[in-house]
């Protein structure tokens, strides 16, 4: 009786098998690796004509566990093994698309994964304190102005001026009188008093003195006035009033 019912247990089984269709893979199958702490889902899609592989990790673990997952995809009859890795802290999901070329590409076979803890980031070494020291030189420039008052020695040192004796040796020329100043002419004009006087017209005076104008129209006798300047008005009333007056009387000797 048991070995009838063991028989038609396997008859059922087998049925079952026989009637369940096998699906080929595809550019849209997936397939799942799943273990106690993590569970992996690969993929490949084609998306505006390009293929991808696309890897997706669930982690069970409670601490950050870095995740090697290796696919091996196939384009017609070459075939190549592709790598993902995903970082994932404790209880997340995340998933990685990996770009596999323009072809269609399939995957073949499961996934292999391998968890690793990764490494603690070093810690960042605390920087070192730097404490400037600030040094002021301060440079003082002093100027010293003197002041000086200076009293000055004057030495004044005279020289005698030698007022020098002038003798006058008046010689008369032969025959004539001394003039007593008057220039030297040949026509007897004198300044000294023991001539006569002149009248008008009074010739060749202007050949030896400076004569005013006008000195033809005078009706006196001969004079200087004060600005050394002759004239024939002499005992006229106004003579020489325009040349600061008379000055002396012109007299002549006999030549």
């Amino acid at each position: 009786m048991a070995m009838a019912a063991a028989v038609t247990l396997g008859f059922v089984i087998g049925g079952l098998n026989a009637l369940t269709p096998r699906v080929a893979l595809s550019a849209s199958v997936s397939s799942a690796v799943s273990a106690s702490k993590h569970a992996v889902t690969t993929s490949t899609t084609k998306v505006g004509g390009k293929s991808y592989l696309r890897v997706q990790v669930t982690s069970k673990y409670g601490t950050t566990k870095k995740f090697a997952v290796k696919q091996r995809v196939c384009v017609k009859s070459a075939c190549r093994t592709v790598t993902s890795a995903l970082s994932i802290k404790a209880g997340r999901t995340a998933w990685q698309g990996i770009y596999l070329g323009t072809a269609t590409y399939k995957k073949s076979g499961v996934p292999s994964v391998s968890v690793t803890t990764p490494k603690p980031a070093p810690s960042a070494s605390p920087r070192p304190t730097v404490t400037a020291t600030i040094r002021v030189t301060e440079t003082v420039t002093v100027t010293t102005v003197a002041t000086v008052t200076a009293t000055p020695t004057v030495t004044v040192t005279a020289t005698p001026t030698a007022t020098p004796t002038v003798t006058v040796t008046v010689t008369q020329a032969p025959g004539s009188e001394a003039l007593c100043g008057a220039p030297a002419n040949s026509y007897g004009f004198t300044f000294c008093g023991t001539g006569d006087g002149v009248p008008a017209p009074a010739e060749n005076a202007c050949d030896v003195f400076d004569c005013i104008d006008y000195f033809p129209n005078g009706r006196g006798y001969l004079v200087m006035c004060n600005d050394q300047m002759v004239s024939l008005s002499g005992g006229i009333s106004g003579s020489c009033s325009s040349h600061n007056g008379v000055l002396r009387t012109i007299y002549r000797t006999a030549a």
